[in-house]
């Protein structure tokens, strides 16, 4: 454990780790050299002109990892360039982080295009953040970015839930943008017509195949699926369409294991001929075709929807008539409904998975089940109640972060995998002339909620005796349990209170930013809101119970940063978190801030938290915050801030906790190490002992690595200081 600062979150070891590897992150070692940044600006340099525009679209769709710089293409070319981050989640009037930073940037052309390179390695806080640019060719404001963790590699085959339906390359860079944020799968229709067998053909196109390559590179499983319809008898579909066909797999063989034959056979949506028994003989000369080539494809079929068995029987009587050849390996459907039954919903389109379970059980056939379009919230389907949400489906306007509630939900009933019908979404994306814009990142960090937290989990079992109003599901990553909870009543939420976790339970925001929970008496109260929460940290199933009359009072959460510059500016985003329910949908924590004590001129604003200084000469000065709920209980946080010289060197400070330090074997195990540095140098990390399998990268602090076996690892560090190679100063902790 590190002596003199608690610097990562660290849970309870416990004597038997059966199957799952207890990473312990005690501390790692940074470095810091001596490149130096330009003073912060308040409001921004005035300038003449405002020309500056964006020369394209923000990579990866205005996703970046925390830590890493900001890049944005410009034109004109500006010499300078300065910066400020605002947060911007949710409505003008919903603060929930407050983080608020300026920098200093440098400008890079390359490729003849001028990129400005905004630092963020003084952050500290996930977020969607509004980035105001200031140059001496003009000022670019109110554009919108997102600050996220570096993507976790999963490899191809893997066990992610989550995948997009998309169109092929609407423009440069999907693929790396949907990587980014963290889809593991995605298909696309390949065209089958009647008239024209030569149209699958269209799969060995230079737009298709470069979309794939990009898509294995960034860790994206590619799926073809063939829509459109039956050539109209044997003949046809028995000589040219599959010569073609087979030319097709012949070309993928190393890069495409999955096709899906069929779109709504039931319903006859996008299929022609409406006809089942068609549709079993198409379905079974394409299995051989491509099994042919690749015997390790496999054939997923036939995105059902209607909610009723008359098309799946058909396919299973001809799997049970001729059981020597595999027809499909994984049954598709379209939407889901709860309870059990078919066509469920009011227009008759939609039943439970049960149903089809129920039919597969009848022929003695198993078949794991993927919802390949989601549109919505299980609740209801794609008829969702009012206050339900959905950001795919038309683009309506919703309120925030619901694709986690509709993936827990589709887990739940036990679909394996579930794809988001996302046309609209990467259709309305970026604007490649204008500001990518604010509905960009937030349905991006819509999609990032689940996948930084819920990526390589399995779903265990649903959460018993909550109010009718809420709903919560346990996952498991490995030994590690992870409870997910909301309220499904955008104007109602709740305290709730978890009893006998046997180690410390963190909460993460719908962002991914850590509160700890403070226990008494080994129960740690929090509060339930329409957004969905993450708990975890413990390996067993705790007690949750819900209700009580006792007001808490609020706590800080964030460790201060004690140490600035003269003639910098100090920023330091004190957080804080109450269990107690506010009563006010917009506010994930209802509490306000106040400055105690501090140094002249220094001040904390009352909503976001964001303590604010501008220090002039060196000294100690001892400040003190308080924390205030709506009933008047508070807490303070008191600390010494340390100011350097101009001319000193300061001590950087990490500030970041891990996501978890359980691990799961043959899991990735990844935390993104973030630190701030008074005088805004460029950091270097390093881990100074750990297992062979854990690595960092130097200048992102990002820590990753998949453990092969069981056991704990201690991680210590050295940390060293100076801004040369050579240390002056050296501790283990």
């Amino acid at each position: 454990m590190c002596a003199g600062a608690r610097l990562l979150s660290m849970p309870i070891c416990h004597a038997r780790p059966i199957r799952r590897a207890l990473i312990l992150l005690a501390c790692v070692m940074l470095t810091y050299a001596g490149a130096q940044v330009g003073d912060s600006m308040t409001d921004g340099p005035a300038h003449a002109q405002s020309s500056l525009t964006l020369a394209g679209m923000l990579p990866n769709g205005g996703l970046f990892p925390l830590g890493d710089a900001i890049r944005v293409p410009v034109t004109p070319a500006p010499s300078s360039v300065t910066y400020r981050l605002t947060d911007a989640y949710g409505p003008a009037y919903w603060m929930v982080n407050g983080d608020v930073f300026e920098g200093t940037g440098n400008v890079r052309l390359e490729g003849g295009v001028a990129w400005l390179h905004l630092p963020t390695d003084r952050l500290t806080r996930y977020g969607f953040y509004r980035l105001d640019l200031f140059t001496d060719r003009g000022n670019l404001t109110e554009l919108y970015i997102g600050l996220v963790d570096p993507i976790i590699p999963l490899g191809l085959h893997n066990r992610s839930p989550v995948g997009f339906i998309i169109e092929v390359d609407p423009y440069p860079g999907f693929a790396a943008q949907i990587g980014h944020l963290g889809i593991k799968w995605a298909h696309f229709d390949v065209p089958v017509s009647r008239s024209d067998p030569g149209s699958v053909l269209w799969a060995l196109s230079t737009t298709v195949q470069t979309f794939v390559d990009q898509a294995l590179a960034s860790d994206v499983t590619p799926i073809f699926k063939l829509i459109g319809g039956a050539p109209p008898n044997v003949s046809d579909y028995n000589s040219t369409f599959y010569q073609n066909l087979r030319s097709v797999a012949q070309a993928y063989r190393d890069r495409v294991d999955y096709w899906i034959v069929g779109n709504e056979i039931d319903g006859c949506g996008w299929w022609d001929p409406c006809n089942p028994a068609v549709f079993v003989t198409f379905l079974r000369g394409v299995a051989q075709t491509v099994r042919s080539v690749n015997p390790d494809a496999r054939i997923l079929t036939a995105d059902l929807y209607k909610g009723d068995s008359t098309t799946l029987r058909a396919l299973l009587q001809a799997q049970q008539q001729d059981p020597s050849f595999t027809f499909f390996d994984v049954l598709t459907v379209h939407y889901l409904e709860e309870g059990s039954g078919e066509n469920l919903s009011p227009d008759g389109c939609c039943g439970s998975i049960n149903a089809y379970r129920q039919v597969m059980q009848t022929y003695a056939i198993t078949r794991p089940i993927w919802n390949t379009e989601a549109l919505s919230p299980l609740r209801g389907g794609i008829h969702w109640r009012n206050g339900e949400t959905s950001y795919f489906r038309g683009g309506l306007p919703v309120p925030l972060l619901s694709p986690a509630k509709s993936l827990v939900g589709n887990l739940a009933v036990g679909a394996e995998k579930v794809f988001f019908y996302s046309y609209n979404y990467d259709q309305r994306l970026l604007d490649e002339t204008g500001n990518p814009g604010r509905t960009l990142t937030e349905r991006a960090l819509a999609v990032r909620a689940w996948a930084d937290q819920l990526q390589t989990a399995v779903y265990h079992s649903r959460l018993s005796g909550a109010p009718s109003f809420v709903e919560g599901h346990f996952f498991k990553n490995g030994d590690e349990n992870i409870l997910v909870i909301w309220s499904n009543n955008a104007d109602q939420d709740a305290e709730a209170t978890i009893t006998g976790a046997n180690a410390p339970p963190h909460l993460f925001d719908p962002l991914g930013n850590a509160h700890p929970l403070r226990e008494v008496g080994g129960q740690a109260r929090f509060r339930v809101h329409y957004e969905p929460q993450y708990i975890r940290g413990f390996t067993n199933l705790p007690a949750v119970t819900f209700g009580g009359a006792t007001n808490d009072a609020p706590y800080f959460t964030s460790q201060p940063i004690t140490t600035a510059k003269a003639g910098r500016s100090y920023f330091y985003n004190a957080d804080a978190y109450d269990p107690d329910p506010t009563g006010d949908p917009h506010a994930l924590i209802g509490v306000s801030f106040a400055l105690v004590q501090g140094p002249s001129g220094m001040q904390v604003d009352a909503v976001s938290g964001v303590v604010t200084w501008q220090p002039a000469s060196p000294g100690q000065f001892g400040v003190r915050l308080r924390v205030q709920d709506g009933q008047g209980l508070m807490a303070t946080q008191t600390f010494t801030l340390t100011v350097v010289g101009a001319a000193q060197n300061a001590r950087p400070q990490i500030l970041s906790r891990p996501r978890t330090t359980f691990g799961a074997v043959g899991a990735p195990f990844a935390y993104n190490v973030n630190a701030t540095d008074p005088d805004e140098d460029a950091l270097s990390y390093q881990l100074a002992q750990g297992p062979d399998w854990l690595a960092i990268h130097p200048t992102a602090g990002f820590i990753y690595g998949v453990p092969p076996v069981t056991g704990t690892f201690p991680v210590p560090c050295v940390w060293w200081t100076g801004r040369t190679s050579r240390p002056n100063s050296r501790s283990r902790w």
